[in-house]
């Protein structure tokens, strides 16, 4: 079942990606952990990425409690990376690069995961 992309859709997804790349701009990834010289960079394309993903799930015909689910995981899977990922990482003395790799990927995927969260739980509490 394919659903009609509306204009509610569409700003639902630009509100949410908004979200994540305003907060990225305002330092919040780099509070939380990530590394200055890309904190910024992982929140303005995860943001987008993860709008762009919402939409595409909405074509999907997925319930709105689908979107949730799929995206409340998404958020806890990329946040055990963006973790672990950071502290081997720092453990290593910086040497362990896969370990650095999740930790600086992570931060795209958690981005993107937390604006797909945020549509989701928009598109719940519309019931749509």
């Amino acid at each position: 079942m394919h659903h009609h992309m509306s204009r509610l859709d569409l700003l639902i997804a630009a509100t949410a990606g908004m979200a994540i790349v305003i907060a990225a701009l305002a330092g919040v990834p780099q509070t939380l952990g990530a590394h200055p010289w890309w904190a910024e960079q992982t929140g303005i394309i995860g943001g987008i990425a993860g709008a762009i993903l919402w939409l595409g799930l909405r074509r999907t015909g997925l319930t709105p409690t689908a979107q949730f689910t799929a995206a409340a995981l998404s958020v806890l899977a990329s946040a055990a990376a963006v973790h672990f990922g950071k502290q081997v990482f720092v453990a290593s003395f910086a040497d362990n690069t896969v370990a650095g790799r999740f930790w600086y990927f992570g931060w795209f995927a958690l981005s993107g995961s937390v604006a797909l969260l945020l549509a989701a739980a928009a598109t719940l509490i519309l019931r749509r």
